[in-house]
């Protein structure tokens, strides 16, 4: 059909309530039309299949009005070239990124958008020979997604429209395609009325961002085909149920393939069964395939058979091949748990957008495997697809590797007030209807789906009862969850919460969030609890993580949940990464889009260990002399690692032992271990126990680290030693500035007027570059400030209330300087109060004692008077000069916090001063150590007593990392600054938009006293 583009956009579709396609042909299960002679490989087209991605022309436009008409018969003079599969904002200057977690990007009045609504012109020739179009079958073009809406032409024909960015559009050109050069026109919107459905939290981005397929189907062909795999109680056999629809006239054959050999096979011909008074659909087919002692799919053992389906037409002639991985498993809830294969499941859960710093929505397979690589080797089993249908390779994946997915409609309306305006509308029950049919239509023989999801914070509408009533008539193998409407409505079959928090109950004025634990026992509550999203990972956080790990291995039905989320969303920029407002773009969330476990380039965050220990599927129990060592695992046999066992007394090791594992499924291994009398040793005494890889597999390597654990069997104290009595003193000299102390070739010096250390010379070298003061504030963390949507800062978040009272601009004021000489020493006390606006706030009462052997020792004692606002840290701050390499014992070796800790172990560490930087994209608090008794740097030791301290060290200065905000824009200062905190609050991490730090965490109390020694050490 000829159609101008001038009469196409007089419709305005894109405005249109009543239309969400025009001339697409209905969803089915993937399909690549196989032929005899090819070999089925998965990932892969057919030789009945064109991949149209590659260079396309494309021209950008402020909106559809603007493209002339001459658009459809030659590319502009002006077109440039851009590629397919991407996003045009991110391929040249042709439109901006947009960043949002919740607000709308454009006005909100539905169902029209603005006038000035960016449009992409594509076009693209291709060549189609005579022997390609070889039988009277027809050919069909496929967009695998496209943003937001679009119109089709090929060679001048109107094709067809469709919007809904996330799942294929398919459809018919056989009237249009020709013989030789072919031209192919796509027309997109950047806002369609199917964008008020797809307000999820990410960069707003634009274009053709998944594959563009043209097929040559035959005349006798598979339309569709469905798999359903049963299985008895005793999961002795299985029954490979296979539901297709083909053309008329044909038949089909199926055979089911276990490891190259044909397990079960049967044809058959459509028609044959009676539907109703009427008579038979000529179309349908089914075949059961009965399996014997059927080898399970789960995401521990991702077994999978193959599914080869044949097509023949009247004459015998074999038509079409179609294959497919068939798991064979069964999901169900049952006494209030969700199991897979009759096992309870524990949820290690992630989610996960389709986000590239380069390419944006444009995943490639290669990122898919160092996704899934990386997901197994940090011991997570499960994804919720968040908030999208994903790429149909990712699922193929999925089984292969053994990730437990929750498929998500394309549905989300979070800036809508109230957020089910639309959802409660019958108007777009049809739009969210396609989303959820065609979803689950597509991509409902992928075994490694087990639960189907409504969408994303779109309140709770009856548009929603009637979606979730077709789901369990259409596919009642697999449980519904949805979240919005308080997570515990009628069209959930799990309890789905939110940033629900283990033992704190959030009250609001509707859908509370109660408490995880009181969540499942809420009277006549009988369902499991999984989190849908939890432990919100943006910049420094997941404090507190641990928690919800103990809950969930406590309480059965509370088994797990969906960390918040897999990668940082940022984009590559100028040599690094941009976030919300980096393009000028508005409005826009700032960095709320920087809150993964990765960063944008997939290295891990600091975070990921603690996550990857909490979740790891091996537990030790020490008892007496014999290790257990209990298996997390449903069904894999835990015969492929090795545990060594290591006695540490004082850092020397004294026993090393290994030990090869074999633990049933839930199974626990009793080891008897070769230790000496631990009573008798003195000092810091630790078992550490890990278990390696031992053999090959297709995610682990021998060598690799599986699961570790580290008893303290003795922590060890540094006892002050009393200084040895001698007659021998540093000695005094004083101006009316200042005051030195001489103990050989050491002398420290202090300023009378501000009481503080303000040289330490060493044989003529100064140790110290700025005065040794108090430090009380941190460079906030994301959780520290706060906020979600940048538009609505939290007035309760700490730096807003930090902020407030003054606490980053404290007056110091010196009240006591007070010295003393004994015989063996110099001690020296000062007094300094802190005021805000002020207002005292805190004394810090420093006790020095310099000895003559050059060593400092000083005792801190901290009265707090903050009337309910807890500083961030009680410490000491000071800047040295530049050296290379610390060595402490503490946890470690990477970077751990007061309420993040729980996987680094203490040992003693050696590292360079730039393994002490964090690199998060916004600049915050970063790099602290916990737990730390001795440090060694620039020829120094520093010794904590009584109780450990943190530390951490920096090339950048505390208000460097509060005033930048981007990474980059860093300036390193001429030394290194050290951190000595005898108390650091936690970071938090249950959200980022409220107050999570834990009150155990919080440094609340009125009264806190830390000490150390410092001394230069002797030349070797």
């Amino acid at each position: 059909m000829i159609q101008t583009l001038s009469e196409t956009l007089k419709r305005r579709d894109w405005e249109q309530l009543g239309v969400t396609s025009i001339n697409r042909l209905a969803m089915h299960s993937p399909l690549n039309y196989w032929s005899a002679t090819e070999k089925p490989t998965y990932g892969h087209y057919s030789d009945a299949q064109t991949n149209l991605n590659g260079e396309w022309h494309f021209s950008a436009f402020k909106r559809p009005e603007d493209v002339p008409e001459s658009w459809l018969r030659a590319p502009m003079q002006s077109s440039q070239t851009i590629t397919v599969p991407g996003n045009w904002q991110l391929q040249g200057q042709y439109d901006m990124p947009i960043y949002t977690n919740v607000s709308y990007p454009f006005p909100i009045n539905p169902p029209f958008v603005p006038e000035q609504n960016p449009t992409g012109a594509y076009s693209r020739e291709f060549d189609i020979s005579a022997e390609w179009l070889y039988d009277d079958g027809e050919v069909h073009l496929t967009f695998e997604a496209v943003s937001s809406a679009y119109y089709v032409w090929l060679n001048g024909n109107f094709i067809g429209y469709s919007e809904d960015s996330r799942l294929p559009s398919e459809f018919d050109v056989s009237q249009a395609v020709v013989v030789g050069e072919n031209k192919l026109n796509v027309l997109v919107f950047r806002w369609s009325k199917g964008s008020y459905l797809e307000d999820q939290d990410m960069w707003r981005l634009s274009g053709i961002f998944r594959d563009v397929v043209l097929s040559h189907v035959p005349r006798v062909r598979l339309l569709d085909y469905h798999v359903t795999p049963t299985i008895d109680d005793d999961f002795d056999t299985a029954i490979v149920k296979v539901e297709t629809i083909s053309t008329v006239g044909s038949r089909v054959k199926a055979d089911l393939f276990w490891d190259n050999d044909i397990i079960a096979s049967q044809t058959g011909t459509p028609g044959q069964v009676i539907v109703d008074e009427r008579g038979a659909d000529e179309q349908s087919l089914t075949i059961n395939l009965v399996v014997q002692q059927p080898y399970l799919w789960s995401d521990e053992i991702p077994n999978l058979y193959e599914l080869v389906l044949t097509v023949y037409d009247d004459h015998q002639n074999m038509m079409h091949i179609e294959h497919t991985q068939v798991g064979i498993r069964r999901v169900a809830i049952e006494n209030g748990l969700l199991k897979l294969n009759g096992q309870p499941l524990l949820i290690r859960g992630v989610n996960k957008h389709e986000f590239h710093p380069e390419k944006g929505y444009a995943i490639d397979e290669a990122t898919m495997r160092q996704d899934l690589m990386l997901l197994k080797q940090n011991n997570f089993n499960a994804v919720r697809l968040s908030h999208y249908p994903n790429h149909q390779r990712w699922y193929e994946l999925a089984n292969e590797y053994g990730i437990l997915l929750v498929d998500e409609a394309n549905i989300e309306t979070h800036g809508m007030t109230p957020m089910n305006h639309l959802t409660n509308d019958v108007r777009y029950l049809p739009q969210m209807t396609e989303r959820v049919t065609r979803m689950v239509k597509r991509d409902r023989n992928f075994p490694a789906i087990i639960i189907w999801s409504l969408g994303n914070e779109s309140g709770y509408g009856g548009n929603h009862d009637a979606l979730y009533q077709w789901l369990k008539k259409n596919d009642p193998s697999r449980p519904v969850q949805y979240e919005g409407g308080g997570a515990d409505t009628a069209v959930t079959d799990i309890i789905a919460p939110m940033y629900a928090r283990v033992d704190d109950d959030q009250i609001f004025d509707v859908n509370s969030k109660w408490s995880i634990k009181h969540w499942i026992g809420n009277p006549g509550e009988t369902r499991p609890l999984i989190l849908c999203e939890y432990a919100h990972d943006m910049g420094n956080s997941l404090g507190g993580f641990n928690k919800y790990w103990h809950a969930f291995r406590q309480f059965d039905r509370l088994q797990g949940g969906f960390i918040w989320d897999w990668v940082d969303q940022g984009l590559s920029k100028d040599g690094d990464y941009a976030y919300g407002g980096d393009f000028n773009d508005s409005p826009n969330d700032r960095q709320f889009c920087l809150d993964g476990l990765l960063f944008p380039d997939r290295t891990p965050k600091p975070a990921m260990y603690e996550v990857a220990y909490q979740q790891q599927y091996l537990q030790f129990k020490l008892q007496n002399l014999t290790l257990q060592v209990r298996s997390e695992y449903n069904f894999k046999h835990v015969n492929d690692q090795e545990l060594r066992y290591t006695l540490v007394n004082n850092d020397k090791i004294l026993v090393e032992k290994t030990v090869n594992l074999t633990i049933a499924p839930l199974n626990t291994q009793v080891i008897s271990l070769a230790l000496p009398n631990v009573k008798l040793l003195t000092g810091r005494t630790y078992l550490n126990v890990t278990t390696i890889q031992s053999q090959d597999s297709g995610v682990f390597k021998v060598g690799d680290l599986r699961a570790y654990h580290q008893f303290v069997l003795k922590q060890g104290s540094n006892v002050l030693q009393q200084p040895e009595h001698t007659t021998d003193a540093p000695k005094v000299s004083q101006t009316d500035q200042s005051i030195k102390i001489t103990a050989g070739v050491t002398v420290w010096q202090f300023n009378l007027k501000t009481g503080l250390l303000t040289h330490w010379v060493v044989a003529g070298n100064d140790k110290i570059l700025s005065p040794l003061r108090d430090n009380f504030t941190r460079a906030p963390i994301d959780n520290d400030i706060g906020v979600s949507e940048i538009e609505k800062p939290d007035p309760n978040a700490w730096q807003a209330r930090w902020l407030a009272n003054g606490w980053f601009d404290l007056q110091e004021k010196l009240m006591a300087f007070h010295i003393a000489k004994s015989e063996s020493h110099i001690e020296i006390t000062t007094q300094h109060d802190y005021f805000a606006h002020d207002e005292h706030v805190i004394s810090s009462v420093k006790r020095y004692r310099f000895s003559q052997t050059g060593e400092m020792y000083i005792s801190v004692d901290i009265t707090c008077h903050t009337n309910g606002l807890p500083p961030a840290r009680i410490g000491l701050q000071v800047m040295v000069p530049t050296f290379e390499n610390v060595t402490y014992h503490g946890r470690g070796p990477f970077e751990n916090y007061p309420d993040r800790k729980s996987a680094a172990m203490l040992g003693s560490w050696h590292l360079a001063v730039q393994d002490f930087y964090t690199p998060y994209i916004f600049p915050s608090e970063n790099g602290l150590r916990t737990d730390v008794t001795d440090i060694i740097l620039n020829h120094q030791k520093i010794t904590a007593h009584q109780t450990p301290i943190s530390f951490q060290v920096s090339r950048f200065s505390q208000n460097e990392l509060m005033q930048k905000i981007h990474r980059q824009e860093l300036t390193a200062d001429e030394g290194i600054w050290i951190n000595l905190d005898g108390f650091h609050m936690g970071v938090g991490g249950d959200d980022s938009w409220s107050p999570s730090v834990a009150e155990a965490y919080l440094l609340n109390s009125s009264q806190y006293h830390y000490e150390l020694t410092w001394k230069e050490l002797a030349d070797d």
